[in-house]
């Protein structure tokens, strides 16, 4: 009986895994326009089969077990050990992702520190600086108003002893103090 696929007989020629690539290879190589097969994989994990609702072939605890007994409970094993399989990849898979979530949220959180800490040094920054530029527009605008006010300013003496001196549009009033330099104090 013939077999129909070219492909699958030259396959079965390779003697070893590096004549079999070879042969894929060159296959390619002769239609280089036509797109290279790319297996997909898997996203998730397949679970296993939901057991049957009615069982046919119960094992019984019986000593006299027939030679076919054995392959059921085989086949039995196998499956139970295929589905604790899967149960012990996806509880390793949620673990795994779980501890991922952990790493990513605390890595966000110390991300978000740092970000927050450097946002208040900035913002210090910026307060002084917007301080010392007040600070120095203030003196510079009082130098002017003092230079300009030097003019203007009154000095008037009351025979009171009080010094009245008018500065930028205010009064200051000064008691002085009565006291003779010439007059020797009394030990």
């Amino acid at each position: 009986m013939p077999r129909d696929d070219p492909i699958v007989e030259e396959e079965r020629r390779a003697h070893t895994a590096t004549d079999l690539i070879r042969m894929r290879l060159e296959r390619l190589q002769q239609n280089i326009h036509k797109p290279a097969p790319i297996p997909a994989r898997r996203a998730e994990l397949k679970p296993p089969r939901p057991p049957p609702e009615f069982v046919r072939n119960v094992v019984g605890s019986s000593a006299a077990a027939g030679s076919a007994e054995y392959h059921i409970y085989r086949i039995n094993r196998k499956k139970e050990q295929n589905r604790l399989d899967y149960i012990a990849k996806v509880a390793e898979k949620e673990e795994l992702d779980e501890e991922y979530r952990a790493h990513r949220n605390e890595l966000e959180r110390i991300e978000a520190e740092r970000t927050a800490k450097k946002r208040a040094r900035r913002l210090r920054r910026k307060e002084a600086a917007k301080k010392r530029k007040k600070v120095k527009k203030e003196e510079v605008s009082s130098e002017d108003e003092s230079e300009s006010s030097d003019a203007d300013s009154e000095k008037s003496k009351d025979n009171d002893g009080i010094l009245t001196e008018t500065n930028n549009g205010e009064q200051t009033e000064i008691k002085k103090e009565s006291c003779d330099l010439n007059e020797p104090t009394s030990q």
